[in-house]
C-alpha cells in the first residue's frame, strides 16, 4: 500500500512541477492535458489499490471462515479455550509486574 501512496504523490508533485513550469501565457488545452495526466494516473492507482484490497480481502475470508465455523459448531470448548488462554496471559501479565 506504502507503494502506491508514493506513486500517487510523485504524480501529484509532477503534476505540480509541470504547472509551475507552465509559462503563464500557457494555453488552458496545456493546462487540462497536464490535469488529465494526473487524473488518469491516481485513477489507475485507485484500480490497483482496489484490486490489492479485494484479494487481501479474499485471503483473509478463506483463512477465518474455517475458524468460524469451528467456533459455531463447538461453541462451548471455544469458549472455553478462549478463558483459559484469557486466565494465562492475565497470569503472566501479573507476574512481569512482580
Amino acid at each position: 500500500m506504502d507503494s502506491y501512496k508514493i506513486q500517487t504523490a510523485e504524480a501529484l508533485e509532477e503534476a505540480a512541477r509541470k504547472l509551475r513550469n507552465t509559462d503563464v501565457s500557457a494555453k488552458s488545452e496545456d493546462v487540462r492535458n497536464i490535469l488529465n495526466d494526473v487524473e488518469s494516473r491516481v485513477n489507475r492507482f485507485k484500480t490497483e489499490v482496489s484490486a490489492g484490497y479485494e484479494r487481501i480481502e479474499a485471503d483473509y475470508h478463506k483463512k477465518v471462515e474455517p475458524v468460524e465455523h469451528i467456533i459455531s459448531e463447538h461453541p462451548l470448548p471455544a469458549v472455553l479455550i478462549a478463558t483459559g488462554i484469557g486466565v494465562l496471559i492475565g497470569m503472566l501479565i501479573f507476574k512481569s509486574r512482580d
